[in-house]
Order: structure tokens, then sequence, then C-alpha cells
């Protein structure tokens, strides 16, 4: 977990909403009896009796070895419920993702087979991956996709913990508000991510509303490319995250110690995919990020991504009802708009990563979603040459060069230098990098225009959890408790002391209300969309954070037995 250093903001105020989360009616296509809803019924209908199975030809196919009777993804996802199904139950904003039965069942038949254990390369912590590589990497340690992802399997429940239920391993990382630890929780010897932040330096830097911002983003999403969270409380002095563990660490590191610090065009296009699909879940829930970049990107053991750090992150009070696309080709079925989701949501803060900063937000004129879809565009670039394309030697020339330069393609570094990016590369990138934010792939539907871009039509979206990762982390101990793929941190000059901070649910205010009175003028005072933070508490609000919540999350599929052994 790592925080952002380059992070720039500057801020006004807004008000409190909340997000909601459920959509009171089907979009109107998906509730008309077409041909299209009766083709889409009879695949997940294994027991209806459909045209192909008397010999006639398909319409279009589905993979012969997709499990449709313990599908519990598809049983769930309303876009695919009929009409009368749906009369007494609204649509849920899930994203549901194929469970992974199957590949359980092959990770036992592979356990009879073991493996030598793994040991650091000389060169590299990480290493090009290969499907036996993830094949045996997935019988190793941890049971890696057990998780279900449908709209039940996450259930809040009270807290169950608090600061003393867990043990400070060592720092992972460490910003301007706070620091990251590995901990280890007590009564399960569980390993976990913990996010400490200080109150007053939150209070004293304008960022209390970005802490309950990401709370909110972390507690309601459910997703395999975004950092799982487990428990969230207070102390009189802190606030406190206790996320996912990912032992792979950051992206941005991974990439910093291949050959080249760059990935081919074929491992660029993975990752990619996976951004794409954890930002079109992030739009369809009314949320933009709006600080992509390798350094809040992690590394699952696996391989697969998770972004993290949402604490710049935008939400649109309340989201807006996606749309649908229809498909241009008769064998594909429609998909959905989520630039609907997030129609109305326009800022004018001047936040970011210098070298990813979009041309909208320079020039002050309020931004939208599609700065999302840029940032893309310039990680894709420094994930094929190791840089980012409008990199200066300053501030005012990265700026410069971002508002009148464009992209330029030359031959990748080595290893990989007999190769240019494929024409659907550049294209692709050149869209995404548009001036013209109007203009730019993705502001017409979102998501789905970028995934049907040519550059990725190659790519199984919602199979993409299930794909062979292009870089696997090496992990010594199953439960990845050296940190082998993180930094090391220097000491800390004041320890945190677990055991004797005690969390409270309401904690009394120790604030002065000139101090209370600054977390109003963070961000977006021009914004033509309310921000979920706190109002103006000087004289309404003993306690500042009064709004962060402390709950414990149960996900579907943790209960189950954490590691495997031989």
């Amino acid at each position: 977990m790592t925080f952002s250093p380059t992070s720039m903001s500057s801020s006004l105020s807004s008000s409190d909403t909340d997000v909601a989360s459920v959509i009171t009616a089907p979009p109107p296509s998906y509730s008309a009896a077409t041909q299209l809803q009766s083709r889409l019924k009879s695949f997940f209908s294994p027991t209806t009796t459909t045209p192909h199975l008397m010999g006639e030809v398909p319409s279009f196919t589905l993979p012969d070895d997709f499990d449709l009777t313990n599908q519990k993804g598809f049983k769930s996802n309303s876009w695919f419920t009929p009409a009368h199904m749906n009369s007494q139950k609204g649509i849920r904003r899930v994203s549901s993702a194929p469970n992974a039965n199957k590949l359980l069942v092959k990770q036992q038949q592979q356990q009879q087979y073991p493996r030598p254990p793994l040991t650091p390369s000389t060169h590299s912590l990480y290493h090009q991956s290969s499907k036996e590589d993830v094949g045996s990497m997935l019988t190793f340690g941890r049971r890696t996709f057990r998780r279900t992802y449908s709209s039940a399997s996450i259930k809040v429940k009270q807290l169950q913990v608090g600061p003393s239920s867990f043990v400070k391993i060592r720092m992972l990382g460490k910003g301007d508000v706070g620091k990251v630890y590995m901990v280890k929780q007590k009564n399960t010897d569980k390993l976990f991510a913990m996010k400490v932040l200080s109150k007053r330096v939150m209070l004293k830097r304008n960022k209390v509303k970005r802490a309950l911002a990401e709370q909110e983003i972390l507690a309601t999403s459910n997703h395999p490319f975004i950092v799982t969270l487990y428990h969230s409380f207070q102390s009189q002095d802190y606030l406190y995250f206790v996320m996912e563990y990912c032992m792979g660490g950051e992206f941005f590191r991974a990439l910093q110690l291949r050959p080249g610090k760059c990935l081919n065009e074929e491992g660029a296009q993975f990752y990619a995919a996976e951004v794409i699909a954890a930002l079109e879940y992030l739009h369809l829930h009314g949320f933009i990020y709006r600080d992509l970049k390798p350094e809040n990107i992690l590394l699952h053991q696996s391989g697969h991504i998770m972004l993290s750090d949402f604490d710049l992150s935008k939400g649109s009070s309340p989201p807006g009802n996606p749309g649908v696309v229809k498909s241009t080709s008769p064998n594909l079925p429609p998909s959905i708009d989520t630039k609907c989701c997030v129609n109305n949501l326009r800022t004018n803060s001047f936040v970011g990563t210098e070298e990813y900063i979009a041309p909208e937000v320079i020039k002050g004129c309020g931004h939208t979603s599609s700065v999302d879809w840029w940032t893309l565009g310039i990680l894709i670039y420094e994930m094929l040459y190791g840089t980012t394309p409008f990199k200066g030697s300053n501030r005012s020339e990265t700026f410069g060069r971002v508002l009148h330069c464009d992209p330029k393609f030359s031959h990748q570094p080595a290893p990989y230098q007999q190769h240019t990016p494929s024409s659907p590369c550049k294209g692709l990138i050149r869209r995404l990098l548009h001036k013209d934010e109007g203009r730019r792939l993705g502001s017409r539907a979102g998501a789905s225009d970028i995934k049907a871009h040519p550059f990725f039509k190659s790519v199984n979206f919602a199979l993409l959890r299930h794909e062979s990762p292009p870089i696997v982390p090496l992990v010594q101990l199953p439960n990845g408790i050296d940190a082998l793929n993180f930094r090391k941190m220097p000491p800390e000059s004041c320890s945190l002391d677990l055991e004797a901070d005690i969390n409270v649910s309401s904690p009394r205010s120790i604030y002065p209300s000139s101090a209370r009175a600054n977390t109003s003028h963070d961000d977006d005072n021009n914004n033509s969309n309310n921000d979920s933070t706190v109002k103006d508490v000087s004289g309404v609000n003993d306690n500042p954070f009064e709004k962060f919540n402390s709950m414990t999350l149960y996900h579907e599929g943790d209960s189950d037995p954490e590691f495997d052994h031989y």
C-alpha cells in the first residue's frame, strides 16, 4: 500500500450526501421480451430446450468449459434476469465474475504433484509467468480464488476487532498523513495491511473528507481487482483501515525491477484490461478514480492487480443509472454504458500526479470521468516504455508537453528493442491521450468504448482473473510475512503502540473549532455535484470524524481455510 507523494490538490468546500447503491428499475431494453433477451435466457437456463440442442445453428456460442450449473455469478446478475422476476427487486450495482469452482478442482488435482520451493532470482524478485508457473502458484500456499463476487457475497457486521487485536510486524509504506503496516491478527495469525491515518495531521492538511471518501469506496466495493477492506475503526488519535495484504507489493516496483523497466505488448494489454475492469466498476458505482499510476496498483500473489489508495476519488451523488450500448455484431450481447453513472459529475479541483495529470485539469476548466481514461493511456505507455510520454525536466515543462505535444512511439527498451507497438496499440494510446476530453476514447459510453477497441479484440474480460498474469511475484513463505516484494523502510522515529491505542465509536472532540472549520475547504467549491464529505463543523459538530464508520466486513469464502499444506 502506498501513498501519493506527488499528489496535488486545491481545495474548496462541498456538502455531504449519501451515494445510492441500488437502481430502482432495470433499463427498458431489458424489460421487453425481445429476441435478444430470449437468446440470452436460453444460455443461462440449462433446463430450457434451445434450438442449438435440436441441431440448429446457434446464434452465438459460449466457452465449452463454462459451468452454468454452479454459476452463482449469473444467477445473481440482474442484468440477465427476465422482467417478471425483477418486478419486486431492484438491480444491484455489482460486478459479477465467474466463480472458480473448476479452477479449485484443478488445484486439488495438482496438489498431488508437489513442486520445489521458490527461491529468489539473482536478477529480480519477479519472473515472467507461464501456464505451468501459474498452475503451480495456485496450488502453493494460499488458495487464490475462493472469494465470490455476487451481490450477496458481502455482509456488514458490528465491529469485531480493535487496535489491540493485531500485532505489528513491519512498516510497508509511508505517506504524508499516515503509514501502512503489515499486521497479524492475534486469534487467527492471518496477515493484513493496516493503514493508519493521523487525525491531527488530516485536520491540519484539510484531508478529513478524503479519508471518508476512501472508506465509502472500500466498504462498498466487491471486485477482484480492487483491494478488499475487512475492518475499519478509529481511536482517539487515529483512523484504521484493515485491508487485504497483497504479497506482490507495488506494481511500480515490479516494473522497475524488470529488464528495461517495461513489459511487452501482450503483458501491457493484460494489465490494462484488468485496470479497465476496475475503473468500469468504480464508474458504475458513481466514482471517478483520478489518481491512476503504478504506485497505486498492488500485485496480488497470483500476479493479478488490485487498485488501492482512493483518497483522491470523487463520487457522484446520486450516481446515474447505467445505460445500454447495443452491439454492432449480431453475435455479441449489448454492453453497459457506465458514462451515464458519472454523467453529472464535473469537478474543478487540481488533483493528480504530475506526469499523469490531464490537460483539462491543468487548464482548470473542470474535469469529468474522462481523466481516468487519460491516465490509462499514460499507464499503458509507461508499461511499454518504462517512462511516461510527456515527462519534462521540471513541472512547467511537463505541463507544457501535456498541453501541446503528442506521444512519440519508437522501439521499446531492451530486451524488446526489436519491437515497436502495433498499430492498434498506438491507435488506442493516441485516442486515450486526446487533448479534447469530449473526443477522448471513453467519453461516449465509458469503459465499453475502450473494451470494444481492436487492441482488446483477443481479451476475454469476463474471465480475466482466471488467465495467466505476465508477472508472478516470488513468494518464499506461504503467508508472505517476509515482505520480499516491498521496499525496506527506515526505522520509525515514533513507533505506533497498538496495544495502548483503544478504539472508540464516537470519540470526544479534542480539536479547536478553527481547526475543525478547515475541513470544509479541501476540494471542489465550484463543483456541480455535491461531495460525500463532512460539512463545516464549526459550531455544529464536536467530532469531525463522526461519519467514519467502525465496521467489520464479511466476504463469502473468506471463512474457508486460508492455506493449504502438503
